[in-house]
């Protein structure tokens, strides 16, 4: 029993201890600890708080970004067409004069004149705009550029363009329209 009781007292004893200082080191310790901790968490905190306001406003610069950007694109097509309309109405003009002209006594080699200048006109206009006509006459059908409306049999190579009923345009290595061709097929028995 005695054992028991000195087990109880030691106990006691150890509480006593720790309220008396005894085995205080370790407290200290870990109220340091605890201090280092917090300021490393404020610390975070703050780092954080910084951090998401620097998002918030890259985020909002690139907003602006993208807003000034389709704004200046905008700009940029609203000119390429103001430019090509230009063009256009110098051609219109012509036609004007052209017309005025044919109120009076008419003369067969200025109306030829006139569309011709018309015709030269919308040739520079488009090649200025880089666009070039496809008149693939005599050439292997390519169903890339040349769009078949017909197929004529006859005595040339199977494949070939015979005729160019309208032509075909392209700006750079993009197709804006299709040239409408008569494509060459070989002949058959009954054809001869």
């Amino acid at each position: 029993m005695t054992s028991k009781k000195h087990k109880k007292g030691s106990k006691a004893e150890e509480s006593r201890e720790a309220a008396e200082g005894v085995g205080a080191p370790e407290k200290i310790e870990e109220n340091g600890i605890v201090e280092r901790l917090q300021k490393e968490v404020e610390t975070l905190s703050e780092k954080n708080a910084e951090l998401e306001d620097r998002y918030l406003r890259i985020a909002a610069e690139f907003d602006n970004y993208k807003k000034r950007q389709k704004r200046i694109f905008g700009e940029m097509v609203d000119a390429a067409h103001d430019a090509l309309i230009l063009k256009i109405l110098d051609i219109l003009d012509n036609f004007e004069r052209a017309i005025e002209s044919s109120e009076k006594p008419l003369d067969p080699d200025g109306v030829i004149e006139g569309v011709e200048l018309i015709y030269s006109q919308m040739l520079d206009m488009l090649a200025s705009e880089n666009i070039e006509s496809i008149c693939p006459e005599g050439e292997c059908f390519d169903p890339n550029v040349h769009e078949a409306v017909s197929v004529v049999p006859c005595d040339k190579e199977e494949g070939r363009v015979l005729d160019v009923v309208r032509k075909g345009y392209r700006k750079g290595d993009r197709l804006i329209r299709p040239a409408r061709v008569v494509v060459s097929a070989p002949k058959s028995e009954e054809d001869e």
